[in-house]
């Protein structure tokens, strides 16, 4: 990936990398490369890129006080971060709090400012991890509760570029059970439900926002 890009990620985050040299596709190459960008179309893939792109791995558990106040725990890590300069990744502030590094790798430095996280020097094969709370469950009518996450998005200039997601979401079974998520195709070896877990993982290219549905099981009473 060249020097400057956006990567659009679950939570709200946005990423933006500082440039220091302007980037040119190869004359020979221009063409080809033209026709081959996605202008944010979603489109899964049915086989992997052939060389590793950026994974963004995503664990969520919802608790039983998620189910008062929309807060889930978060752990969330990026791996095969594009070499750049000075990376930011900015959540909205008012859906995130307690942002705690856990490791860095192949990056220079990296500290968490507010609701952004802060990276410099980011090497090939940088890899971050981090943990948070974000509050991304919605109530959906009287009895149910919907999981919203995105939009997902490796972005440069005007094109999309594959990516890699892995989505796992644990969840409390006594109280609401899982119903559907969309738009990520279920009829999938990526896909897997087993007791109080949901797993997906999986590539594509475009804009992703995702969306996953629960059914309340006993009425949840507010303390």
């Amino acid at each position: 990936m060249p020097l400057i890009c956006l990567l659009l990620l679950s939570l709200l985050p946005w990423f933006a990398a500082a440039e220091e040299e302007p980037f040119e596709f190869p004359d020979e190459d221009l063409e080809s490369t033209i026709e081959a960008v996605n202008e944010g179309d979603l489109e899964f893939l049915l086989t992997p890129p052939a060389e590793s792109v950026h994974h963004h791995i995503n664990r969520i558990r919802i608790s039983e006080g998620s189910l008062h106040d929309g807060w889930v725990e978060l752990q969330q890590c990026h791996r095969h971060l594009d070499a750049v300069p000075h990376l930011e990744i900015v959540y909205h502030p008012q859906r995130i709090r307690h942002i705690k590094l856990l490791r860095a790798e192949n990056i220079g430095s990296s500290r968490v400012i507010d609701a952004r996280i802060e990276l410099r020097d980011v090497r090939q094969g940088a890899s971050l991890c981090l943990q948070a709370e974000s509050q991304s469950l919605h109530r959906s009518g009287p009895h149910g509760y919907q999981l919203r996450n995105g939009p997902y998005m490796r972005r440069f200039l005007d094109g999309y570029y594959p990516m890699q997601l892995t989505l796992q979401v644990d969840f409390p079974t006594d109280k609401i059970r899982f119903i559907t998520m969309r738009p990520l195709p279920l009829d999938t070896g990526h896909a897997r439900l087993r007791d109080g877990r949901v797993y997906w993982n999986g590539w594509f290219q475009g804009k992703l926002f995702t969306e996953m549905d629960f059914q309340i099981l006993e009425p949840v009473n507010k303390p």
